[in-house]
């Protein structure tokens, strides 16, 4: 009997404990994170977990120093107009991947995977020369082609999977009935598909919005620094400014959470979907 209970509680107390540690492992980090950015500066290396000092020192000082506001201003900009650019072009390329099964469009295909397949810092110096010789070299407008580069290809690919899961009578329907191809889109596979679309659109702007190197690269002036690179200037050779640091931390990664909270539900079912049948 004790050995049949124990069979029963084991497995469960092993998987809830299992989430427990993954849960404290993927929380803690951004627990310390805010905690510290309202510690004292007296006490940020004590060890303690909960301080008894806290303090708006560290927000006053960011504020006061340094200009986050046109940071974050930039990086919003950046990353709703990547987010927007791309979530159109991957809609229309996947739509024309996923229901025009030409030569030319398989041939397509792939080249927008094997350009994938290929890390950022590749096209680093190229971008450089190309927005150079644009005069797009420490502007917005540079770093929105730089960044669309990396997110449409993945994300024509990627919707690609969910479009392929319509069944394409749906499509035969609509232009039987006399739609036109935008129209199929837009009223028969968007709907559908919402969730893939919102995959992307949430991908592209996380992109943007934690890009590090291109701007670092692109942007020289404090006018044009996006948040990324605004945040990792409190980091010095001989010096690190902690406090500034972490409340900028803190501002960084509040929008990617909000985002989180509001659209889980379509990212898990927009994920599943892509990725068992895909």
């Amino acid at each position: 009997m004790v050995r049949s209970f124990l069979s029963r509680v084991s497995p469960r107390l092993a998987l809830w404990l299992a989430i427990t540690v993954a849960t404290i492992y993927v929380v803690f980090p951004f627990y310390w994170l805010l905690i510290s950015s309202f510690t004292h500066p007296s006490q940020l290396f004590s060890g303690s977990l909960v301080p008894s000092r806290f303090t708006l020192e560290s927000y006053a000082h960011l504020f006061s120093t340094s200009p986050v506001f046109t940071w974050v201003g930039n990086s919003i900009l950046v990353a709703v107009i990547v987010t927007a650019v791309t979530v159109v072009v991957s809609v229309l390329g996947a739509y024309s991947l996923a229901f025009f099964d030409t030569r030319l469009g398989q041939a397509a295909g792939r080249l927008i995977l094997f350009t994938y397949m290929f890390p950022g810092v590749v096209i680093v110096v190229p971008a450089y020369r190309i927005l150079s010789a644009m005069g797009l070299v420490d502007d917005v407008a540079g770093l929105v082609l730089v960044e669309l580069v990396l997110t449409v290809p993945f994300c024509i690919w990627m919707l690609r999977s969910f479009f392929i899961q319509i069944p394409k009578t749906l499509f035969e329907a609509g232009r039987v009935d006399g739609a036109s191809h935008l129209r199929v889109l837009w009223g028969i596979m968007l709907p559908i598909a919402r969730p893939g679309v919102i995959v992307i659109a949430v991908f592209s702007f996380i992109f943007s919005w934690n890009e590090y190197l291109f701007p670092l690269v692109l942007v020289n002036s404090d006018a044009d620094k996006t948040l990324p690179l605004g945040v990792a200037g409190f980091m010095g050779n001989l010096t690190v400014q902690w406090g500034p640091l972490l409340a900028s931390g803190v501002i960084t990664v509040l929008p990617v959470l909000v985002m989180f909270i509001f659209l889980q539900r379509y990212l898990v079912e927009g994920l599943m979907v892509g990725a068992v049948k895909g």
